[in-house]
Order: C-alpha cells, then sequence, then structure tokens
C-alpha cells in the first residue's frame, strides 16, 4: 500500500490534464482574438449562367436585362464590407497614469519629515508636507504611465476612422494591414 502511495501521478492523467490545459488556451485565444485567423480572400460567388437563346438585334430590352445582374452583382461585392477597411497610421504615445493617492500620502509624510529636520518648526515641515505629497504624486503617476495607441483606418466608403488603444497591449496593427472594425472599435484581422 505505501508503494502505490509514493509513485505519484499516473501517466494518463497527467496527459488528460495537459490536453485539457493546452484545449481552454487555445480556446481563450481564440475567444479573445489572439489566436490568427485566415487571411485568404473569398473569391465572389458566381452563378452559373443558363444559356440564353441568341436574341435577335430588334429586342435591345432582352440585352439589356442580361448586363444589368453583372452590375448588380459588383455593387453587391464593394457594399459587401462596410466596416472593413486598411489600416493607414500607427502611433505610440506614452500617457500618464492615474495616481491612487497613495504616492501624495506617501510623499507628503516624508516631505513632513525632512522639513521637520531641515527647518526644525511647523513652517518647514508644512512646505515639507506639501512638496513631498505633489512630488510622491507625480512619481506615482509616472510609475503607471502606460503606453497610448491611435490606429487609423481607411475604410472601404474612403472615410478615416480614428481608435484608441490604451489596454497597454503592444499593437501588432502596422500600414498596410487589412481591417474589419466593430461596431465596438475592436480592429480585427480580415
Amino acid at each position: 500500500m505505501e508503494e502505490q502511495a509514493k509513485k505519484g501521478l499516473h501517466p494518463l492523467i497527467a496527459g488528460a490534464s495537459v490536453a485539457v490545459i493546452i484545449a481552454a488556451g487555445v480556446a481563450v485565444a481564440a475567444i479573445t482574438g489572439y489566436l490568427p485567423g485566415s487571411k485568404a480572400e473569398m473569391a465572389p460567388e458566381s452563378k452559373p449562367e443558363a444559356p440564353q437563346a441568341q436574341a435577335p438585334a430588334s429586342h435591345p430590352a432582352q440585352i439589356h436585362r442580361a448586363a444589368k445582374p453583372v452590375e448588380h452583382h459588383r455593387q453587391q461585392v464593394a457594399a459587401a464590407c462596410m466596416d472593413c477597411g486598411v489600416v493607414v497610421d500607427v502611433k505610440q504615445t506614452e500617457v500618464l497614469g492615474k495616481g491612487t493617492g497613495l504616492g501624495a500620502v506617501a510623499g507628503g509624510v516624508g516631505g513632513a519629515v525632512i522639513g521637520h529636520e531641515i527647518g526644525n518648526n511647523r513652517a518647514g515641515t508644512a512646505v515639507g508636507a506639501v512638496v513631498g505629497a505633489v512630488a510622491g504624486h507625480q512619481i506615482e503617476r509616472k510609475a503607471r504611465e502606460h503606453p497610448k495607441y491611435e490606429i487609423s483606418v481607411r475604410m472601404n466608403d474612403g472615410t478615416v476612422k480614428s481608435i484608441t488603444d490604451e489596454s497597454g497591449n503592444p499593437v501588432t496593427w502596422k500600414s498596410g494591414d487589412k481591417v474589419r472594425v466593430g461596431a465596438d472599435g475592436v480592429i480585427r484581422p480580415i
């Protein structure tokens, strides 16, 4: 009995555990959009045309009707993706983080102690507290700094949309990438 307890995890259970973890990771990547999709462009579907009998030249209306579906099909293809476009520009800027007040409190206390030691009076303590609080707040904001990306996308209708991403995650888009902009502002590859 003691020999069986010392052996550890059975290899089949370990393998099944790893498979479940990998499947869960792939599922999360697919749901969040980190799993790359197909970049193949779909060819427009063309319906096979039925052979038509040659119409005499005296019936121009029949010839006009035959050309109209082709023109209508081109309009459908152009209007098929109104939320698609091409990335024009990606700009990265640094944005200072928001202070929680912790930096200001810590800086104020530290500044008050240093101000009291230097001035040996209440005025020195007060000035030190104010200067320390301002410095502590700015240090906290700088420590919480994160990148902000401004992505310009030229839509298929000719307009340019500017999307801002402050998530802090690096953006992989570059100029010339074909993308789809969702109603929620999320950019996905085509």
